[in-house]
């Protein structure tokens, strides 16, 4: 692991965290979902995420997921519409995804859309499988044929390795997916706001701070290896064409 590969996951982490947000909070997402006949919320983000690795028990998509309380998850997923299959669901989230690019990131180079989603495909695909069950499942989806699709679905894939790798760490630190949402600073995503929006019931855990923190160093040297496939000139490049996707939403 060099010094690139460290840097380059530091540098892209919340870029690409904020590119997957964007697509999943789109309302248009929010339409296909109601479209398949979920009720607006976290079904589609669970039953799409989820459905990649097929049609699982409730307590398997519960522990790939990691950070939403299990007894929620079971909710969502047994709960799923009728007659909708669960990988189904996924390729929908993925066209989704895909579709919210095209348009997103339309001011972008098609030449340079390629490139990234070539580069984040050869990091994804020099990661360890087991580094998360959801970056594994994501990482055997097609990839759609058009640069601006399979920038988005590729870099929800590297979203997906982070994901893995960051819910390791918590666990590593001693503290688990409710206290690790319990100890980030944010109105919506952190704090007790948070936890009960991912259906953690209280009594809730004390912040630490120190502990996340120590999460987030682990998250990064989990994540590191697989960014060796890229030589220097290419870990920059790589982060320079993040950033400007990330631009593009502003």
């Amino acid at each position: 692991m060099g010094e690139a590969d460290m840097n380059v996951v530091i540098d892209t982490a919340i870029p690409i965290l904020e590119i997957g947000r964007g697509w999943m909070l789109a309302p248009a997402t929010g339409e296909r979902a109601m479209a398949l006949g979920f009720e607006p919320g976290f079904g589609i983000w669970v039953n799409g995420r989820a459905g990649a690795m097929g049609d699982v028990t409730a307590e398997a998509a519960a522990a790939a997921i990691g950070f939403m309380a299990p007894e929620r998850v079971r909710e969502l997923w047994e709960t799923r519409p009728a007659g909708v299959a669960a990988e189904r669901c996924a390729s929908e989230y993925g066209e989704a995804a895909a579709q919210w690019g095209r348009e997103a990131l339309a001011a972008i180079d098609p030449s340079r859309l390629a490139r990234l989603a070539g580069l984040a495909m050869r990091v994804a695909e020099h990661a360890d499988a087991s580094t998360g069950a959801l970056f594994a499942a994501w990482r055997a989806m097609p990839l759609p044929a058009d640069p601006a699709g399979a920038a988005t679905i590729a870099l929800h894939i590297l979203r997906e390795l982070r994901g893995g790798a960051h819910l390791s760490a918590v666990h590593a630190t001693g503290l688990g997916p409710h206290a690790a949402i319990m100890s980030v600073d944010h109105p919506v995503r952190g704090g007790t706001a948070g936890a009960e929006r991912f259906g953690w019931p209280s009594p809730h855990p004390e912040p630490d701070t120190a502990r996340r923190a120590e999460a987030e160093t682990f998250t990064n040297r989990a994540c590191a290896p697989a960014f060796a496939a890229l030589n220097t000139s290419e870990a920059a490049e790589f982060t320079e064409l993040v950033v400007e996707a990330r631009a593009a939403l502003d």
